[in-house]
């Protein structure tokens, strides 16, 4: 039968072990802690295990005073107790100002490093250390007390070393945070560029019914390489505009970006007429792309644009195209597609457009529907390898005289419905249905 010492020693044994695991507990905390409250926090609760002792402290250093937020009691937890010690006042500013740990033995009456100064408010006995920074200056103390028996300098190399850990846990949340924060800015940036491609609500213009739809291919990209926009300055008259860039993800945008808004300064900034003219738009816009570095010799950077202009009054529509893709023109009669004397798309040939773009004039009646698209749908393919293009007029048949919207919606489903695969490109769908009679005002 075992003897009652060898039971204590074994009893002893796991309680050790025990305060080993929890002190390990302690110091993965740490390691995992986000903030600097946090941090600190951890850092205490693990000193205060560590040394046996009963109150911990610990603060940050400013170059003018260490400060601390709250303190802690073993049991009773965290209490917010806000503290300043100027540099060389009491034990955390001596320990700050130094770099040099402050130890108080108790009943001896020893305090080695700085004798004759204050302690750690609420602590008899104390062991005081600083947490290491930049070049030797201190980042901030760390300081446990209140046990037993007096603290050593082994007491003060544990804490040294626990304060090194405190140090590195520091400056990567710092860095981290910085990190996020610089991200979450970016990302914010980012977002705010996406939405500004994004179409826009098409203008309320009496006469017609207008509807799009526009998908990025790239995950977590709002907007990509196609973009939709219109341009109304006058009752009755609408311009507009469906283009795609040459790849997808963040350098397409980019290329998109400039080219949205080339097109836009034209319209708009007086460079050309009202109404505007589709050819002379693409010729401008041609001249202004060139120009870019996206656009010089050696780069595979091209645009497709399709323009377009439609006075709602006379039913007139008038088109020119940089390769882009046909369109088709719903009819009660039956879906066309326009013979349009398309140029090559933008950055194909680098020599300037000396004149405007060719343009196609066709007139539409009440009913008649324009659908405009990009490849990203006219491009998905079956398991045979078939193109959805050639089995949009066929769908588009039935369309006279259905709502713009409907019209979208049912293409776009019968695109994934009719696609092997998910979608691989941008897409963008825009749909123009004529609701007046021409020539009734």
């Amino acid at each position: 039968m075992p003897a009652a010492s060898d039971h204590g020693r074994r009893a002893s044994g796991g309680q050790d072990r025990d305060a080993r695991l929890e002190l390990l507990g302690d110091v993965a905390a740490l390691m995992e802690a986000r903030s600097e409250t946090d941090v600190l926090r951890a850092a205490v609760e693990a000193a205060c295990r560590a040394s046996g002792s009963r109150r911990g402290v610990a603060g940050l250093f400013d170059g003018v005073a260490a400060t601390s937020e709250a303190r802690y009691e073993v049991g009773s937890g965290w209490t917010r107790a806000p503290g300043r010690w100027a540099a060389g006042e009491g034990a955390p500013g001596v320990v700050c100002r130094t770099a040099r740990p402050v130890l108080d033995a108790g009943d001896s009456g020893a305090r080695e490093n700085a004798p004759g100064i204050s302690g750690v408010p609420g602590m008899e006995r104390f062991a005081c250390v600083p947490l290491p920074g930049a070049e030797g200056a201190p980042r901030g103390f760390l300081a446990v007390g209140d046990r037993d028996d007096d603290f050593t300098g082994r007491d003060v190399r544990l804490l040294a070393a626990l304060g090194e850990m405190v140090s590195l846990r520091l400056r990567r949340t710092i860095r981290d945070g910085r990190l996020a924060a610089d991200c979450e800015a970016r990302a914010d940036i980012a977002e705010r560029l996406q939405r500004r491609l994004l179409p826009q609500e098409p203008p309320d213009l009496e006469g017609l019914d207008i509807a799009f739809l526009y998908r990025s291919a790239s995950a977590g990209v709002l907007s990509g390489g196609d973009f939709v926009d219109y341009y109304s300055r006058s009752p009755g008259v609408l311009a507009f505009a469906i283009g795609d860039v040459a790849g997808k993800g963040v350098e397409a945008m980019a290329v998109t970006f400039v080219t949205k808004y080339m097109l836009r300064a034209a319209v708009h900034g007086g460079q050309l007429s009202w109404p505007t003219s589709p050819g002379e738009a693409l010729q401008e816009l041609r001249t202004g792309l060139l120009e870019q570095p996206d656009f010089g010799p050696g780069s595979e950077r091209f645009v497709t644009v399709l323009f377009g202009l439609l006075r709602t009054r006379r039913g007139l529509l008038q088109l020119a195209s940089a390769g882009h893709p046909t369109p088709f023109i719903v009819r009660k009669t039956g879906v066309e597609r326009p013979l349009l004397l398309t140029e090559p798309a933008i950055g194909v040939e680098l020599g300037a457009a000396l004149a405007p773009y060719p343009t196609e004039t066709i007139e539409l009646t009440r009913g008649d529907v324009v659908v405009l698209f990009t490849d990203g749908i006219a491009e998905l393919r079956d398991a045979s390898g078939r193109f959805f293009e050639d089995r949009m007029g066929g769908l588009l048949a039935a369309c006279h005289d259905v709502p713009a919207a409907d019209i979208v919606a049912r293409l776009m489903a019968a695109g994934e419905a009719f696609s092997a695969r998910p979608p691989g490109d941008d897409l963008a769908l825009l749909c123009i249905r004529l609701e007046g009679d021409p020539g009734v005002h």
